[in-house]
């Protein structure tokens, strides 16, 4: 509904500017935050204060001199509420709200303190901008001084909408709805508004870091899960697999009836070695499919928890990830490598024998003839 800032010497300039529809070097409206400016309604603004004939800073300037004033930078020579028409003001009504809000600001500020009223209907919400210097009596010394930390404390600010209602309400004959859920308790400082701010972004911070933390119990019981699968696929080929040193001691030769120093077995155990590097290589990728979907997620965690404490967590998360993923990516290659040997092992052989590898380990089916065994070739 209404609030109040205040300015140095330094921060006027643009507040006069934005006051009186000035522009800039790009001829565009000086604004004050990040209001649209509807140029066809500009026709409309006033000022309800007399007309500083030197202007609003020379006004300033003469009426600091008038009175005490520190010589410092940063003391506050200005103080501006911005009073809002309440949405229950009938637009026939607007200029009657805004006048009787300028008589009830000079009435308590003082009319020998006020800068200007500049009434701005051009924006989203028609306002006033009622700017004085914050004049007070100094009571120790009985003489009046610049102040704005006295002349807007807190008590100020915890009661101006309750006058600011009753003077509105006997202006009109009823409420106007000065007084709602935001201003009935008074308008809050800037320092408790940030503090409440911090509140509300901590609370939110907490919610995220709790979500955080079960997408991370979720992750890590994903990868328990994944390790077991892991374990179960060597439990289920352990014994059955050849080692590298089996490998080399299978030196088949050509013999004059087909193979030597190989037998049946280690024609199953050859494919069964070659079945299980099969099975890891599909293992494998899976688990490269896995720990992308897994790095994933955490990239998505960390743009949701910004702070150093979550982002080193997730890195340390990561970081595990890619190890285990290292650790399968070795004992691929270590697998490729046995198989590779292998195959080299087997290709060297004659297609006639390899033909007969094939049979011996898959033979076709001829139920009409007895099966040749080993010792049918070596007769």
């Amino acid at each position: 509904m209404a609030h109040c800032k205040k300015y140095n010497k330094a921060a006027c300039g643009h507040m006069f500017k934005h006051y009186e529809r000035a522009k800039d070097q790009d001829g565009e409206y000086l604004k004050f935050g990040n209001q649209d400016i509807d140029i066809s309604r500009s026709h409309l603004n006033c000022n309800l204060a007399p007309v500083q004939p030197d202007g609003q800073g020379a006004f300033v300037k003469k009426r600091c001199s008038e009175v005490k004033m520190q010589n410092r930078a940063d003391v506050n020579v200005m103080c501006s509420w911005v009073v809002t028409a309440p949405q229950t003001i009938r637009p026939e009504e607007t200029e009657k709200f805004f006048k009787e809000a300028y008589n009830f600001l000079s009435e308590r500020y003082g009319k020998d303190n006020v800068i200007s009223a500049h009434v701005h209907m051009d924006e989203t919400t028609p306002h006033i901008h009622f700017a004085f210097v914050p004049v007070v009596m100094d009571k120790k010394k009985n003489i009046l001084k610049v102040s704005a930390k006295e002349a807007i404390d807190k008590r100020e600010l915890q009661t101006f909408h309750n006058y600011l209602s009753a003077h509105m309400e006997k202006a009109f004959g009823r409420d106007v709805g000065i007084l709602n859920e935001a201003t009935k308790e008074g308008n809050r400082t800037t320092a408790e508004m940030k503090l409440e701010a911090r509140r509300e972004e901590l609370a939110r911070l907490n919610q995220e870091i709790q979500k955080s933390d079960e997408t991370i119990k979720s992750l890590k019981k994903e990868k328990q899960d994944y390790e077991k699968q892991i374990s179960d696929l060597e439990k289920r080929f352990k014994g059955k697999n050849l080692t590298a040193e089996e490998l080399e001691n299978i030196k088949p030769s050509q013999g004059t009836f087909g193979l030597k120093n190989i037998t049946v077995d280690d024609i199953k155990n050859l494919k069964k070695t070659a079945m299980g590097s099969i099975r890891k290589d599909v293992a494998l990728e899976e688990s490269k499919k896995e720990n992308a979907r897994l790095e994933k997620v955490n990239a998505e965690q960390k743009k949701r928890i910004p702070t150093m404490a979550e982002e080193i967590e997730r890195n340390r998360q990561v970081g595990e990830l890619k190890v285990e993923n290292k650790k399968s990516v070795d004992n691929y290659n270590k697998l490729s490598d046995k198989y590779n040997r292998l195959v080299g092992a087997v290709n060297q052989l004659p297609a006639e024998e390899i033909e007969f590898i094939k049979n011996i380990v898959e033979p076709p089916p001829a139920p009409n003839e007895r099966r040749r065994s080993r010792d049918d070739y070596e007769r």
